[in-house]
């Protein structure tokens, strides 16, 4: 069993976002960061990890509320489906209609990416862990800085 909590050690977080996984995450971790396809299931697991906080008598601001995401700013809404689908294909050999029904995925220009993580953030997500939704070294560094660009288009969300 996870030992919980700070003490003795680095924060623990846990990733799932099943009800079982919803609930040990409450119970029992530090953080919780999964990757669901939409806001909306991020704040409805966040309840649920609050609400087994509470029953397990800790408090809710005891675990921080995380979101794991592929990223990727590109110049137009088109060019950042096309880069997922590459993304989707390289990764997980899987089309990218099927990859964002499971994975939450931003790609496009700076303020499209930057609306989609604003709505996990008024879900409740206070850290972000972005991934570099490309497939090439080259893209990805060029992509570090983009992604880092976006930050202020946060500010205040």
């Amino acid at each position: 069993m996870t030992a919980p909590r700070r003490p003795g050690g680095p924060p623990i977080w846990l990733g799932g976002g099943g009800p079982s996984a919803l609930r040990r995450a409450g119970r029992r971790y530090d953080g919780w960061m999964p990757y669901p396809p939409e806001p909306a299931d991020y704040r409805r697991g966040l309840a649920t990890v609050r609400q087994a906080a509470r029953e397990a008598g800790r408090p809710v601001a005891d675990i921080t509320p995380a979101l794991f995401v592929s990223a990727a700013v590109t110049d137009s809404a088109a060019s950042g489906r096309r880069l997922l689908e590459e993304f989707s294909q390289a990764s997980y050999g899987m089309p990218l209609a099927q990859l964002e029904t499971i994975q939450a995925l931003a790609a496009g220009p700076p303020e499209y990416v930057a609306e989609r993580l604003r709505g996990y953030v008024a879900a409740g997500a206070r850290h972000l862990a972005c991934r570099i939704a490309t497939t090439s070294l080259a893209a990805q560094r060029e992509q570090l800085d983009q992604v880092i660009k976006l930050r202020p288009l946060l500010a205040g969300a």
